[in-house]
């Protein structure tokens, strides 16, 4: 691959090392991301940890004196976040480091931005010997106005909704963020105790992206970890979606000027299929893009809907359809998501279609070289997923797809859950 080259190696049990070498960009991208499973009593806790430990450390006790030390590293900036994939969450702490070649004080950046952040992950500042309760309680209220915000935006809460439903007998329909409950819940005990098991059990992967030493990176990780007493890592196995036996359908009330239909599809395919891009190719034919069936039928020719579109799970072996219609229109648009599915199983592609999916998602495989985030996902995914392709190797999976294979996946995709966000004055 030219210049950029992926290697991956093991550092001790659970704690894996992914360096991507590609020396074009001025900064270079650290994540260290902490996989555990997804769980309805453990969820919250976990959402919390890295918002409370970027608050203060040993070194840099609070906010303030985290961002100075930021700055003064050549404005490092680091961030955290979490987020479910199958059934796992994932815990994230990155950092974005300026290439030492631009330092213009001799400076070693990588160094100093590694000791804050170890500083951050490791030697968090403590009172009696668990975390600021001060820090605790903030953090739980702005997670909590981040879960009710969810009800807000409708859009996301019908799909949270169908998902939640979708799910109900499975982890998966376990919100990455807990619950309000399960947050007013947290204290700094239970929530240290939580930080620790993370350190201990959790499978680690750590990816370094752009001009490092990655020898001497990869043994600096190794070091802070061998001090983390680790125990026996997590088992975190995905199960895909069991199909039910007969469709699930749900009416939700509240009062709302515009309904939202949200549908989740079988598909049996996850990206460890040999056929997975056949699956993808299909997605992007019936929802995923301007020139998708259901965009051209549901939404422009037809309006029937203010917004019309689907997303395929890779993971749990699902496909969704999520749309905003005038309530009267609700069976009409169903009907017609419906139809343009099995347009695509009758085998009613056209060219253009075919031709203007393949090149969607050769473009997407040809930007991962744009930026560090997009190379440092597409590894990680492919780390996940068990399946690690090069960008090439994508491409040449994508231009190989027939109409046939397409057609082929079709046949298994059937409506699993059928969820309506509805007005309260509606009769349905």
């Amino acid at each position: 691959m030219n210049q950029k080259i992926f290697e991956r190696k093991e550092l001790m049990d659970g704690i894996y090392f992914n360096a991507i070498g590609e020396t074009k960009f001025k900064s270079g991208l650290l994540s260290v991301r902490f996989i555990t499973p997804l769980g309805a009593d453990t969820a919250a806790k976990n959402a919390l940890i890295f918002p409370v430990l970027s608050r203060g450390s040993q070194n840099f006790p609070d906010i303030g004196s985290i961002r100075k030390e930021e700055e003064s590293i050549y404005d490092t900036d680091i961030d955290d976040a979490v987020y479910k994939r199958g059934d796992t969450q994932i815990l994230e702490i990155r950092m974005r480091v300026l290439d030492n070649r631009f330092a213009i004080d001799g400076m070693n950046i990588t160094e100093r931005a590694m000791a804050l952040l170890s500083d951050i992950i490791f030697h968090p500042v403590t009172e009696n010997g668990v975390f600021l309760e001060e820090y605790v309680e903030s953090e739980k209220q702005m997670l909590i106005d981040d879960i009710r915000s969810q009800i807000n935006d409708k859009r996301r809460f019908a799909m949270q909704r169908l998902n939640e439903e979708m799910f109900a007998d499975d982890v998966y329909g376990v919100c990455e963020l807990g619950t309000v409950e399960t947050v007013e819940a947290v204290c700094p005990v239970c929530l240290w105790k939580q930080y620790r098991e993370m350190l201990s059990r959790a499978r680690v992967e750590i990816f370094a992206v752009g001009n490092f030493d990655f020898e001497a990176l990869a043994e600096t990780f190794r070091s802070l970890f061998a001090s983390a007493e680790r125990k026996e890592v997590y088992k975190t196995e995905t199960k895909p979606l069991i199909p039910k036996e007969t469709v699930k359908t749900v009416y939700e009330r509240q009062n709302i000027a515009q309904g939202k239909l949200s549908m989740g599809f079988y598909t049996g395919m996850t990206a460890s299929d040999e056929n997975y891009t056949a699956m993808q190719m299909l997605n992007v034919i019936y929802g995923a893009g301007v020139t998708s069936k259901l965009f051209c039928n549901v939404r422009e020719k037809l309006s029937l809907c203010y917004y019309c579109g689907s997303s395929d799970n890779a993971q749990k072996g699902f496909l969704t359809v999520n749309s905003g219609i005038e309530f009267k229109n609700e069976k009409k648009a169903a009907d017609e998501i419906i139809a343009q599915l099995d347009e695509i199983k009758k085998g009613n592609i056209s060219e253009s279609e075919m031709r203007d999916a393949r090149l969607a998602l050769i473009d997407s495989t040809e930007r991962i070289a744009d930026s560090a985030a997009n190379m440092l996902n597409w590894y990680f995914s492919g780390v996940m997923n068990g399946v690690l392709l090069t960008p090439a190797e994508k491409r040449a999976k994508i231009e190989a797809v027939t109409t046939e294979d397409i057609v082929k996946i079709a046949q298994n995709i059937r409506l699993d859950t059928y969820y309506f966000l509805c007005g309260k004055e509606e009769n349905v």
